[in-house]
């Protein structure tokens, strides 16, 4: 198998310790998409003028919903880390933006803010 767990053609995400933080992924299609539905209340709220809106990596945290921590490109050499609240059940309920770090580059540690 890949990691995930399959049970009744479901695909549950690889376990993770309640609360902890997970390891370092790769962009997928699927935050991407989750990112993608929090854009305009960023741009919004942080007057950003971003050519570019692409998930770099990311990391999430299993709550009562998950946690991630993504690190987004917005231009060349422009990144900002969001951090999104993805409630159950997703996707039923729209993930929310809970907070953001600017100026940061593609170097910097997501860490949980």
């Amino acid at each position: 198998m890949d990691g995930a767990q399959h049970k009744c053609g479901v695909v549950e995400p690889p376990p993770h310790l309640l609360g902890g933080v997970g390891e370092l992924e790769p962009a997928d299609p699927e935050v991407q998409a989750i990112v993608d539905l929090v854009k305009s209340e960023f741009l919004k709220k942080s007057g950003v003028n971003a050519k570019a809106f692409q998930v770099v990596s990311y990391k999430s945290q299993v709550v009562a919903g998950r946690n991630y921590f993504v690190k987004v490109r917005l231009g060349k050499d422009q990144f900002c880390h969001l951090s999104i609240f993805a409630p159950i059940p997703y996707p039923k309920e729209k993930p929310q933006l809970k907070s953001f770090q600017l100026k940061k580059t593609e170097k910097d540690e997501i860490t949980k803010f």
